[in-house]
């Protein structure tokens, strides 16, 4: 199988417009749920703030996405853990010994 088996094109819908990708079969899912969510929160903002222009909501679109990924990482980030961990069996260790 070589390496162009397993990419795949798919057009995305995004705000009525049409987004033609070349991607691998198993980011498929992934892209169009981010698809479907850009939609979701630019139709939320809209609704929201029906007088605010179209940069806006994609502005504000872009800024709740982009709080969500550091949100996440936020959450994801191991350092505090590794270091307690650390902590822990150096104290473990100084009692052993």
């Amino acid at each position: 199988m070589s390496m162009d088996d397993n990419k795949m094109r798919i057009n995305l819908l995004i705000d009525n417009d049409k987004y033609p990708m070349n991607i691998s079969r198993e980011q498929e899912e992934y892209y169009r749920e981010a698809a479907k969510q850009i939609n979701y929160k630019l139709n939320r903002y809209r609704g929201l703030y029906p007088k605010l222009d179209s940069n806006k909501h994609w502005a504000m679109t872009a800024l709740e996405l982009a709080y969500e990924v550091v949100l996440l990482q936020d959450s994801t980030d191991v350092d505090p853990y590794k270091k307690k961990l650390k902590e822990l069996t150096d104290l473990m260790e100084t009692y052993i010994k």
